[in-house]
C-alpha cells in the first residue's frame, strides 16, 4: 500500500511541474521583445500629450467637518480628478479655472441656482493643491464653509472646469447630510 501512495505522490509532483513549465512557457516568461544586441526599445501605445481635459470627477468626504474649533460642522475635504480620453490616468489639469460650488439642498438641483459657496482656482494657487497618487493627479481640497447663514439638513458639491476656450465640464454632483 505505501508504495502505491508513493507513487501516486511522486506522479502529482511531476504533473504539478509539467504543469508550471507549460504555464511558463505559454505566459511568456522568459521572451525577448527585441534582437539581443539590438538598441531597438519598446513604446507604449498611450496618448500622454497635453490636449484639453475631457471629464472630471470629483470624491468629497461624506459628512461635514469641524475645522474652525466652534460648535458645529463647517469644512469638507474634496478631491478632483481631470481624465483625457485615451490616457490612462488622471492628468494634470494645465489650464483654465477649477471651481468647487456648494447649493443647499439635494444634488439633483437645477444648477441655475444660487450657489451658497464658490471656491475658484487656476494657476499656481491649482498647482498648490495637485498631488500625484497611483490613479495619477489629483487635486486636493479643505473647504471651510461659509456658516452666516443656517447650514440646512443637506448640501450639494459639484466641481466645473472651464477651459480656455470656454468649454465648460463638470462632475456629478455630491450630496452630503448634514447631521444635527
Amino acid at each position: 500500500m505505501e508504495s502505491r501512495y508513493g507513487q501516486l505522490s511522486h506522479l502529482s509532483i511531476y504533473a504539478y511541474l509539467l504543469l508550471c513549465l507549460a504555464w511558463a512557457i505559454l505566459s511568456g516568461t522568459g521572451c525577448q521583445s527585441s534582437a539581443p544586441n539590438s538598441e531597438q526599445k519598446r513604446t507604449i501605445a498611450v496618448k500622454t500629450e497635453t490636449g484639453p481635459v475631457h471629464s472630471i470627477r470629483l470624491l468629497t468626504s461624506p459628512v461635514l467637518f469641524n475645522l474652525d474649533g466652534q460648535p458645529g460642522p463647517d469644512g469638507l475635504k474634496a478631491r478632483i480628478y481631470a481624465l483625457r480620453n485615451l490616457t490612462p490616468k488622471a492628468v494634470p489639469i494645465s489650464e483654465g479655472i477649477l471651481e468647487v460650488i456648494i447649493y443647499d439642498g439635494d444634488s439633483n438641483r437645477n444648477q441655475k441656482d444660487t450657489p451658497r459657496q464658490v471656491w475658484s482656482y487656476s494657476g499656481s494657487v491649482l498647482d498648490r493643491q495637485m498631488i500625484q497618487t497611483s490613479i495619477g493627479y489629483g487635486y486636493d481640497f479643505t473647504l471651510i464653509i461659509d456658516k452666516t447663514t443656517p447650514l440646512p439638513s443637506k448640501l450639494s458639491v459639484m466641481a466645473r472646469l472651464t477651459q480656455n476656450d470656454g468649454a465648460s465640464i463638470s462632475a456629478k454632483p455630491v450630496s452630503i447630510s448634514i447631521e444635527p
